[in-house]
């Protein structure tokens, strides 16, 4: 873990999401998806920013409007403490890789297909290899747009109220692609995890330790255990989202 002071070399409007480009080699702060940084943001606690996309000389976060960041200024300096936590573990063997997301909750995903050099290249380099997203939302009108998806990565839409894609719940669909995949990558509300576990042990026949892995993001305040205030409850005891997760096997949740 250490400690840097990020330049802001851009904000920019992505989809329903604010783009914040911050000037540190994500391979100097040792970034994965799924792994975060605490900022210093002005506030009296620093906030957890989790990289969108992962770059030789920089990293991208992806955060709502309203979040304290999204009002950071080009040239701003920001002053960051990571890696923090375990991110998605994605196998070398992997051939087909789901991804499962409403949209809200998306880009802690998004660098596991542009992250160079595992998965941005893995459509052309790994024989076989093949990527989909599973993308929800309540209307067409909040979804992330497709377009600034890699243009390999098939995509399946859901929404709430059939505006676009298939109209209903993700859980529609997930079983027939919980059967294709090798590796599950989740990042939804934790509120429909109980309900996809059941569909996973339903359809895969004792299926192997973090085939399917879920973010789960409770307030994070130090980032080290030592507060303990992300705890999360898991088949194992009692588990802490900024040094056990934030990303756990969804099987051990639920």
């Amino acid at each position: 873990m250490i400690q840097v002071d990020a330049q802001i070399l851009n904000v920019t409007s992505n989809g329903p999401f604010t783009r914040i480009t911050l000037a540190t080699p994500a391979t100097a702060l040792g970034l994965t998806a799924g792994r975060f940084v605490l900022a210093h943001l002005g506030g009296y606690l620093r906030t957890p920013l989790f990289p969108a996309q992962l770059d030789d000389e920089a990293f991208q976060v992806f955060v709502p409007p309203d979040h304290p960041a999204a009002a950071l200024q080009p040239g701003a300096m920001v002053n960051l403490i990571g890696p923090l936590g375990r991110g998605f573990e994605v196998n070398v063997a992997t051939r087909h890789l789901l991804l499962v997301a409403a949209t809200a909750h998306l880009p802690p995903l998004l660098p596991l297909v542009r992250k160079k050099p595992d998965f941005a290249t893995a459509f052309t380099e790994k024989p076989g290899f093949s990527a989909t997203l599973l993308l929800s939302a309540p209307t067409a009108a909040e979804l992330y747009p497709i377009r600034l998806l890699p243009p390999a990565l098939e995509v399946h839409i859901v929404t709430a109220d059939g505006s676009a894609g298939h109209g209903g719940s993700i859980r529609d669909l997930f079983p027939d692609l919980a059967r294709w995949a090798d590796t599950v990558c989740i990042a939804d509300d934790p509120a429909i995890y109980p309900a996809l576990a059941e569909i996973v042990r339903q359809v895969r026949v004792a299926p192997g330790r973090r085939f399917v892995q879920a973010l789960v993001v409770p307030p994070i305040v130090c980032g080290v255990g030592a507060c303990q205030g992300c705890a999360v409850e898991t088949r194992r005891g009692i588990r802490l989202a900024c040094t056990d997760g934030p990303v756990f096997d969804l099987l051990e949740l639920s």
